[in-house]
């Protein structure tokens, strides 16, 4: 495939989390981006220096990494700026002082699709969360980021690089807008060693769910009692689980919880048709799809009366889509 602009030339990534981080190296190692750039690791973002030592013993053309307490932004308009969050208020603030440079946009769950969304909207929009508070410092700040990103749509210097499926409308809107939009499938991940294989047949993935008090802790660990009458699992927590769930697990003997810190699409990559994987709505199971072979990966929605005061129509919505991409396709393993 030819290079696209956007991966030529040097540059550095800023990531926040996880998933972030494997999607820039991703475009690094898949597109030509040059590796003699930096990727600075969000330093107040639990485990991310250990994912990155964990890849490079894998990968070792994994680009270097950096602690840091906030983005560096580009010093000239020749570089490659790689951002896994443009809804971050430090991003945001970076931008608005950075020179009018190529943007290279990863995956950070759904919000790719809510930032095409503003992007493309007829009327301008502030570049906010769904969710968040509405406050006049983060709208004057949105509308302020937004202009940056939809002149440098106009400029023809921003790509967005996901894995995750996007509508076709939205795909089109994108492309007239002046957006390149790249999909990827982690050929990189894919094409590593494979960790051993759990010796469970069953998976389960944790949530932050109950720690972020918008599913009620009883209701959860209901379902995780329904997982296990099945059979015993290897438990992955999220790196937020609730510390009461884990003490619950932790006394279970059908339950191996699994303590590696790293993310799934790593420590998970190797699964294969005698497995299955269940959880409640995240997108690490839209990427495992996409890097498992033969694996059965499920999704079960959120029943109403899980859900606390604390989480609004919007998120609720958003889980709803993220269970749709999940298992209103056959999976079949890979893409």
């Amino acid at each position: 495939m030819d290079v696209p602009w956007a991966f030529e030339g040097h540059g550095s990534a800023w990531v926040e989390s996880p998933l972030q981080f494997l999607s820039a190296v991703e475009a690094y190692a898949a597109h030509g981006l040059s590796t003699q750039g930096c990727i600075l690791l969000r330093q107040d973002s639990a485990g991310l220096g250990d994912v990155h030592a964990a890849l490079r013993g894998l990968f070792p053309a994994t680009p270097p990494a950096a602690l840091a307490r906030r983005p560096t932004r580009p010093k000239t308009a020749d570089f490659n700026w790689v951002i896994g969050d443009a809804f971050s208020g430090q991003v945001q603030r970076s931008l608005l002082r950075a020179p009018r440079c190529r943007l290279v946009l990863v995956d950070d769950g759904l919000a790719v699709r809510h930032l095409l969304r503003l992007l493309v909207s007829p009327t301008a929009q502030p570049v906010l969360r769904a969710r968040v508070r509405r406050t006049p410092s983060r709208l004057a700040l949105g509308a302020a980021a937004g202009h940056v990103l939809r002149r440098a749509v106009e400029e023809g210097r921003l790509t967005v690089f996901t894995m995750l499926p996007l509508p076709e409308d939205l795909l089109a809107a994108a492309s007239t807008a002046g957006i390149r939009v790249m999909r990827h499938d982690f050929p990189l991940l894919r094409s590593l060693p494979r960790y051993d294989h759990p010796v469970e047949h069953r998976v389960v993935l944790g949530t932050a769910l109950v720690n972020d008090g918008l599913v009620r802790a009883p209701e959860y660990l209901g379902w995780v009692d329904r997982q296990l009458a099945e059979g015993p699992v290897a438990y992955h927590p999220h790196r937020r689980e609730d510390p009461r769930v884990l003490e619950r697990l932790a006394a279970d003997p059908r339950v191996r919880l699994v303590r590696d810190g790293l993310p799934v699409e790593l420590s998970l990559r190797g699964l294969g048709p005698r497995h299955t994987v269940r959880s409640l709505p995240s997108t690490a199971l839209v990427s495992l799809r996409l890097l498992v072979r033969g694996a059965g990966i499920g999704v079960d929605g959120v029943p109403e009366h899980w859900w606390t005061d604390l989480a609004s129509p919007g998120l609720r919505e958003e889980l709803a889509v993220t269970t749709a991409l999940v298992n209103d396709e056959e999976h079949t393993g890979g893409a």
